[in-house]
């Protein structure tokens, strides 16, 4: 792993204590590495994750204000400085740019909400993330949501959607039909009315 890389211009560096909180924590466990100031590399596993903040266990404890360089499966590279001590690890606040923390945000909707819309790791080999994820939602009575794509299969996709919808609400996402099959307060799964066909299933898909 190498050290930190610079932040874009006129973008803040340390998410500010009041935006940290309006994040939710998601408790998730993930086997990653990490980097301290020694640049030694050590493995650790996630305890809880937000936009702003991730405790880790981890074997090497650093420093109050250590420089931290993370890297974990799906969330990719995690800087911070360690702000409190755990019994097994230490709890980090991050670094991020507001694009990087809307992205986080992103992935952690879809690790809370893995399970009760059946997207669980038993089926990423079949799902990707698609480079356009912002779609919009057409409803049966012509009303349109925003909406935003967390991960997508040839048959069915994961989103976050401006408004709660139930299951068996029929709708299209951009041009593809489709219908409600899962959801939670803060997502939806659905089922495409027609699988998408595999050579044009990538990450450069448009529904």
């Amino acid at each position: 792993m190498t050290a930190g890389e610079p932040h874009a211009a006129g973008e803040p560096a340390i998410v500010p204590g009041a935006e940290r909180r309006r994040f939710a924590r998601v408790d998730v466990a993930l086997d990653g590495r990490y980097m301290l100031a020694d640049r030694k590399d050590h493995p650790c596993r996630s305890v809880s994750i937000s936009p702003g903040n991730l405790t880790l266990e981890a074997p090497v404890i650093g420093a109050i204000g250590e420089r931290v360089v993370c890297h974990l499966p799906l969330l990719g590279r995690l800087e911070g400085e360690i702000v409190r001590h755990m019994p097994h690890g230490f709890a980090m606040s991050m670094i991020t740019s507001r694009r990087q923390r809307l992205h986080l945000a992103d992935q952690l909707t879809w690790l809370a909400n893995r399970d009760a819309l059946g997207l669980g790791d038993e089926r990423a080999g079949e799902r990707l993330v698609p480079s356009k994820r912002s779609v919009f939602i057409t409803l049966s009575d012509g009303r349109r949501l925003k909406g935003r794509v967390l991960d997508l299969s040839r048959t069915g996709a994961g989103l976050t959607v401006s408004q709660s919808l139930a299951p068996g609400t029929m709708l299209t996402i951009g041009n593809t039909p489709a219908r409600v099959v899962r959801a939670t307060e803060e997502a939806i799964g659905v089922h495409f009315h027609d699988a998408i066909p595999a050579d044009v299933f990538n990450e450069d898909i448009r529904l």
